[in-house]
């Protein structure tokens, strides 16, 4: 991705996009490469984030076993200086249990030069859906 002193919500969308694509297909590497090398992810706003673009492949890795049937969609709620905000909506059935689950999700996401995410922060709220 392109340089970046401010962020525009074309990058913005392309990102988001490109993070649903990665989920979608359960690619951690599509995932991770969406990154800075030295990026910190926030998966909640009380854990300790993890650092770096392995760490990311890791724990997206991890997911990606455990899961299938994602769908998801966004919305961009704001763009500001280099600053992202969107809401993210998934669907997706958990493999050992069977369970169909929900999350509504905030995503704050601070990008740097390169037009890569350098800080990920996500606040989320999980249902069990029984209308697949």
């Amino acid at each position: 991705m392109s340089s970046i002193n401010g962020l525009t919500r074309r990058h913005f969308q392309r990102w988001m996009e490109s993070y649903c694509r990665a989920s979608a297909e359960n690619d951690p590497r599509a995932s991770a490469n969406l990154f800075a090398e030295n990026a910190s992810y926030y998966e909640t706003p009380f854990a300790d984030p993890l650092i770096g673009r392995d760490a990311i492949y890791e724990y997206w890795a991890r997911g990606a076993q455990n899961l299938k049937d994602k769908e998801s969609n966004f919305e961009i709620l704001s763009v500001e200086g280099t600053r992202g905000i969107a809401r993210w909506k998934s669907k997706f059935t958990v493999i050992e249990s069977g369970k169909r689950l929900a999350l509504d999700c905030l995503f704050v996401v601070e990008f740097k030069d390169g037009g890569l995410c350098q800080i990920f922060r996500e606040w989320w709220h999980i249902q069990e859906r029984n209308d697949g």
